[in-house]
C-alpha cells in the first residue's frame, strides 16, 4: 500500500513544479511541494536501516505546511511495520524515527544528541540544515526539489542510507 501511494504521489508531482498562471502556480507549487516532502519522508523510511527494528513514528516539529499531508501516512506500512505521525512539539518519550525540524533553530546541540543516542533521522527544509548538522536538507533549485545529506551526521546517529538514497542526493562529508 505504502509503495502505492508513493508511486501514485511521485507520478502525479511530476519532476517539474511547474504551473501557468502567477496565482494558481504559488499555491499548486507549495501544494506539490509538500506532498512531494511528504512522499519522500515516507521513501526514507523506506530506504533508511536502523539500527534495531522498531515501528515507523515520523514526527514534525513546528509550523511547516507539511502538517496538512503528513497525516495520509498514518497507519501505511513499512517493512510490514505500520506508520505512525506526530505532529507538534518534539518530545524525547514520541520515538520518532524520523524528525523533520520546520526551522533551522529547532536543530538544537540537545535535539543532535538525541539522534545520536536514539537514532532519529532529522529532516528540515530549512536553509543550511545539513552544513548546521542536520541529516538531509530539502532544497527547491530550478524549480526541483533536491536533497543535501549529511553523512557524517547520518553515521555518527549510527543509520545507514540506501545507495538509492544516496544517488539522489548532493553529499556532504
Amino acid at each position: 500500500m505504502a509503495k502505492i501511494l508513493l508511486t501514485w504521489l511521485l507520478l502525479s508531482i511530476g519532476v517539474c513544479l511547474y504551473s501557468n498562471s502567477q496565482a494558481n502556480e504559488d499555491i499548486s507549487v507549495n501544494n506539490r511541494e509538500y506532498q512531494l516532502k511528504t512522499a519522500y519522508l515516507l521513501h526514507f523510511a523506506e530506504l533508511t536501516e536502523w539500527p534495531e527494528l522498531k515501528p515507523v513514528t515520523i514526527c514534525l516539529e513546528g509550523s511547516s505546511a507539511l502538517r496538512t499531508y503528513l497525516p495520509i501516512l498514518e497507519g501505511m506500512k513499512v517493512n510490514n511495520n505500520a506508520v505512525h505521525v506526530i505532529v507538534g512539539e518534539y518530545r524525547p518519550n514520541n520515538d520518532c524515527r524520523i524528525l523533520f525540524l520546520s526551522e533551522l533553530t529547532a536543530l538544537t546541540k540537545p535535539i543532535r544528541e538525541q539522534a545520536k543516542i536514539r537514532h532519529i533521522l532529522l529532516v528540515s527544509d530549512a536553509e543550511n540544515f545539513a552544513v548546521n548538522g542536520g541529516m538531509i536538507q530539502f532544497s527547491l533549485r530550478d524549480n526541483k526539489l533536491k536533497l543535501v545529506v549529511n553523512l557524517s551526521s547520518v553515521k555518527d546517529a549510527g543509520l545507514k542510507l540506501s545507495s538509492k538514497l544516496l544517488r539522489m542526493a548532493e553529499i556532504l562529508e
